[in-house]
């Protein structure tokens, strides 16, 4: 598949995954993340495999880094044809605790960052009639989360957003969709839990709301990118049921 996309979030944990996964289908992939030196490990993995991979900083929450970010993926590959949101950030504590600025802090990355992004490259894909627009949300934007109540707004917004861009967009041939994993193994889910927390959720089977496993992810990214769902906007995928 000879296509450029952008993968917010892509130095580590999800993010990282799915840009190893997408170069190997022959993606070119540019790696966006606020840790340029993670996102530069994650880029010069891709072209040790063979494949085409750029890194690129950027503070998914700045208009202006954002805006350069799109002109730098510009400037190197000529296009891009499909964006990934997948920078977010969680942290845990109760509401009656939780600093303002700590609640502005995760709205800025995961809400206002997937609305920058996308608002810049469907300014890019609109004049071509095409493009494919992905964001990462979760189940806790419908369930709900006790001491996380900043992610899960977050994350409910995100879902909304989604729904309300494929709107805007569908005259223009894209597609909007959103993905909520599940918990997955990463630094930011073991964060969230305590190790035994974390090593009960290990020994739950998948199909009974056990961890995704990362190929889920990436398959299901690779699908919505696919041809098989080119008229496919609108939607939230779940991978594990939210609870």
């Amino acid at each position: 598949m000879d296509k450029v996309i952008i993968i917010t979030g892509g130095a580590g944990g999800i993010g990282s995954d799915i840009c190893r996964g997408l170069a190997a289908d022959g993606l070119k992939v540019v790696v966006a993340d606020y840790a340029k030196d993670a996102a530069e490990k994650t880029a010069a993995e891709i072209r040790n495999a063979k494949g085409d991979a750029t890194a690129v900083e950027v503070d998914v929450g700045n208009k202006q880094s954002v805006i350069a970010m799109m002109a730098q993926a510009l400037a190197k590959y000529g296009r891009v044809d499909f964006l990934l949101n997948g920078a977010g950030v969680m942290t845990r504590m109760p509401v009656v605790d939780m600093p303002e600025e700590e609640w502005d802090r995760v709205l800025r990355i995961n809400l206002k960052g997937t609305f920058l992004c996308s608002q810049a490259a469907a300014k890019h894909m609109i004049p071509k009639k095409q493009g494919r627009i992905l964001s990462i949300a979760s189940g806790r934007g419908v369930a709900g989360q006790a001491r996380a109540s900043h992610y899960a707004a977050s994350k409910a917004g995100i879902i909304a957003f989604t729904k309300s861009l494929a709107v805007e967009l569908a005259p223009y041939d894209i597609t909007v969709n959103a993905i909520c994993p599940g918990a997955t193994d990463t630094p930011m889910s073991r964060a969230g839990s305590t190790a035994e927390e974390f090593k009960k959720r290990e020994e739950i089977p998948p199909l009974l709301d056990g961890l995704t496993k990362k190929e889920e992810i990436v398959g299901l990214t690779r699908y919505l990118l696919s041809d098989a769902t080119k008229y496919v906007t609108g939607q939230t995928f779940f991978l594990r049921t939210p609870k």
